[in-house]
């Protein structure tokens, strides 16, 4: 028993003293499994592998690769450079604070008034004659100046006269009985 001896040989030089007859018995399986070749069963296809990397893939690179392009998220403005090229970009007067400068344009006041009564950003948008694509509406939506104008504009909207409905005078009521 040659392999017997080899697998003891082996397993003593691995530290181990005195192996025992299952371990020899599965060192001389592992041994022979490593040195044959793999059933046909388990090897790959060629056929399969070979039309694979022939045929060209419909697909585009970048979808066949995906990975976000900004992981942790994009922290550049959607809206600053449409704002800068339409030139409404409002600068705030005085010195500049630390932290990123904000967004404002000279149109976000009337937009902001014009949603007050409900008026969705799109309609109102299209009320100014201001064109924005989706994800820069999106942004508007997300933009901590414009919210604080619309809140503003809002509240006044819905604590005005136009909002409750006034309660009649004893005169009007009468009229309206007769």
């Amino acid at each position: 028993m040659c392999d017997e001896e080899v697998a003891r040989a082996a397993l003593r030089a691995l530290g181990l003293r005195n192996p025992s007859a299952s371990l020899i018995q599965h060192w001389i399986q592992a041994n022979r499994a490593e040195q044959e070749p793999p059933p046909s069963w388990l090897m790959p296809t060629p056929p399969l592998a070979t039309q694979r990397a022939s045929k060209p893939s419909a697909e585009p690179a970048e979808a066949r690769n995906f990975r976000p392009r900004h992981p942790r998220g994009y922290s550049k403005s959607q809206l600053e450079p449409t704002l800068r090229a339409q030139g409404t970009l409002v600068r705030p007067p005085g010195r500049r604070k630390p932290g990123r400068p904000p967004v404002r344009a000279t149109w976000f006041e009337a937009v902001a008034r014009s949603m007050s009564d409900g008026t969705p950003l799109r309609d109102a948008l299209k009320k100014h004659g201001i064109t924005l694509d989706k994800h820069q509406i999106r942004a508007l939506y997300r933009n901590e100046e414009f919210r604080k104008l619309y809140r503003e504009a809002r509240h006044s909207h819905q604590h005005s006269d136009l909002y409750f409905k006034k309660r009649l005078s004893r005169e009007e009521r009468f009229r309206r009985t007769l």
